[in-house]
């Protein structure tokens, strides 16, 4: 299964992953006409490694017009989104189930800002968003991980990005996030088990005083399980104190001296007492 057309989706199917977004004015009419049946994903690096690398990729060198690829992934994570039509950055090669030397009509291409060379400038933020954009766009045009391929292992022109990176392990990595959406393991019946118990924890009940004024929430269960604990302790210590306890004595001093007027009053009965 593959999907036919362009694009459209690709800044919400991101930011539904919980990637940083920036889409460019035009990016939904802007392209080399328009896509085929898209199946996969082709992972480049822009070779500069600055800040504006996504201009050449929207505007194009002089040997080529831009668009040069539909994603430019920048070094803190966020993706713009340049293009939903074709663009040129596949060149000649070949790759199972895609056609040869056709790949621009049927891949998204991912820019990902690298010079390319080592030391590798890559960034913790920008291979983890390269990953979860990969997986969430293979996800939606309903292939795996395999559809996800770096430009040196599709071209036939001696291409060597996105250099650096390891891609048996990054399609394992994307594969899961096909997989585990979520990146947990947890059942249908744990996930309702942590939000009955979240509910629980989060949720305000009303004083159980008979004392109480109305029947309002005033706190969370623990909220009142901190005040009923704090109370307890509170009287156990003023009443030791009240028979002169020398360590109870001196911790209603201490809160006393900070103008405490409850422990003023203990202490005041202590005085009152000699």
């Amino acid at each position: 299964m593959s999907w036919t057309g362009d694009p459209g989706w690709l800044a919400d199917v991101l930011r539904d992953a919980g990637l940083k977004v920036i889409e460019h004015d035009g990016w939904r009419n802007r392209g080399h006409g328009d896509f085929r049946d898209i199946r996969g994903v082709l992972c480049h690096h822009t070779a500069g490694g600055g800040p504006n690398d996504w201009r050449v990729v929207q505007y194009g060198r002089r040997d080529l017009a831009g668009p040069l690829a539909q994603l430019v992934l920048e070094k803190d994570g966020t993706f713009r989104v340049i293009a939903a039509g074709v663009c040129w950055h596949a060149g000649r090669g070949s790759h199972p189930g895609w056609p040869t030397d056709n790949a621009n009509y049927h891949t998204i291409g991912i820019e990902a800002v690298s010079r390319g060379t080592p030391p590798w400038d890559w960034t913790p933020a920008q291979l983890s968003a390269y990953k979860i954009g990969s997986a969430a766009i293979l996800r939606r045009i309903g292939r795996d991980s395999r559809d996800c391929v770096a430009h040196h292992e599709y071209s036939s022109e001696g291409k060597i990005d996105p250099a650096g990176i390891d891609m048996n392990a990054f399609r394992r990595d994307v594969q899961a996030l096909i997989d585990n959406p979520t990146g947990d393991d947890m059942t249908p019946d744990e996930r309702t088990m942590l939000k009955a118990v979240h509910k629980e924890l989060t949720q305000k009940y009303p004083s159980r005083s008979k004392y109480r004024k109305d029947d309002k929430p005033v706190d969370t269960l623990a909220g009142i399980v901190l005040n009923v604990d704090g109370r307890v302790h509170e009287d156990h210590v003023e009443r030791e104190a009240l028979k002169r306890v020398e360590w109870a004595v001196g911790l209603v001093k201490r809160e006393a001296a900070k103008g405490d007027a409850g422990a003023q009053a203990v202490l005041d009965q202590i005085e009152g007492a000699k």
